[in-house]
């Protein structure tokens, strides 16, 4: 695994975050003792789409014609954790294209904790590739600040499938590497995610 010892698995999606979270959204320390993988989280749509939704000005900015394809709300024992929404152009989604993924949290986070729990996320989804996941923990450890409720953390795809990373609309870190792409965003929009009903609504499947 990762050379460096992390907090109790959480359970959650995120696995223990992410879906990053984990009522863990609830509190740092309930995070560090669930384990997101095992525990089922409880995904319900955040917001109507058929209610006008602002696009921020920079997804606007980086995404040509930016509009929303999906939106849901993450829990976790009846803590809520974030909304999430999902941008592409003309709201058409496709992994292999630029798109955005918002999370706007709903409880105080430690960025740390979040770039671990991720980490877990795609290791359940087969990337296991230890040089690779410590070298992603220590990007993501810069992209990621602590958290406050009412934060939105942003992660932005372009065409070359590089990532640019915002917090509260301000640009962090960019991780150049289209496999991180890959394995970052299949935490929420990959088949095999630990949140099957989450990914629905993001791509507009289900209400």
């Amino acid at each position: 695994m990762i050379c460096r010892q992390r907090p109790t698995t959480i359970a959650m999606k995120l696995k223990v975050i992410l879906m990053l979270s984990l009522a863990t959204f609830g509190a740092v320390s309930f995070i560090g003792s669930v384990s997101l993988a095992h525990a089922q989280a409880q995904v319900q749509v955040s917001m109507s789409l058929n209610d006008a939704v602002t696009i921020p000005a920079f997804v606007e900015k980086d995404l040509s014609a930016a509009r929303v394809v999906g939106q849901s709300r993450l829990t976790m024992f009846f803590f809520k954790i974030y909304d999430a929404t999902l941008y592409a152009p003309l709201g058409q989604f496709d992994k292999n294209k630029p798109f955005a993924l918002s999370l706007a949290y709903l409880r105080d986070f430690d960025g740390a904790d979040i770039a671990e729990r991720s980490v877990d996320e795609m290791q359940d989804l087969g990337y296991t590739n230890n040089e690779q996941l410590t070298r992603w923990l220590v990007q993501m450890e810069q992209a990621f600040p602590n958290i406050a409720k009412g934060d939105v953390l942003t992660g932005m795809v372009d065409e070359q499938q590089h990532t640019q990373f915002y917090f509260n609309g301000e640009a962090t870190y960019k991780i150049s590497d289209p496999l991180f792409t890959q394995a970052f965003f299949a935490i929420w929009l990959d088949d095999n995610t630990s949140q099957p009903k989450m990914l629905k609504q993001l791509l507009g499947q289900s209400k």
